[in-house]
């Protein structure tokens, strides 16, 4: 029987590059979020158990607004890659096309 490779918690979820940068903008959303959180509150005077849960509720909020702008991000990047292939690919035809056409209207012999 062969062996299974051993895989870390949590990589089964990432699809490659795409899961890579989603789970590193939500890693910084709930960075960011837990800290802007506890700041603001604790600046505010409450105690630091207060300040704690609204700053995991402000990990929590942060760190989805995160992952959705990196989904909208990665989006359009992919969407830009297909329109550049497809005018390239675009273009080829029409330089094949061209040729084509050139080599066609050449001198042609009707003996």
């Amino acid at each position: 029987m062969p062996k299974k490779e051993k895989v870390a918690k949590g990589a089964e979820s990432a699809d490659g590059a795409v899961g890579l940068w989603t789970q590193r903008a939500q890693g910084i959303g709930l960075i960011l979020g837990f800290g802007i959180a506890y700041w603001i509150s604790r600046g505010e005077g409450l105690p630091t158990s207060d300040a704690i849960l609204r700053g995991v509720l402000g990990a929590l909020a942060m760190s989805l607004v995160c992952w959705w702008c990196a989904l909208m991000v990665i989006q359009a990047l992919m969407r830009t890659a297909v329109t550049r292939q497809n005018e390239g690919a675009m273009a080829a035809a029409q330089f094949a096309a061209a040729q084509d056409s050139e080599a066609g209207a050449g001198p042609q012999d009707d003996t």
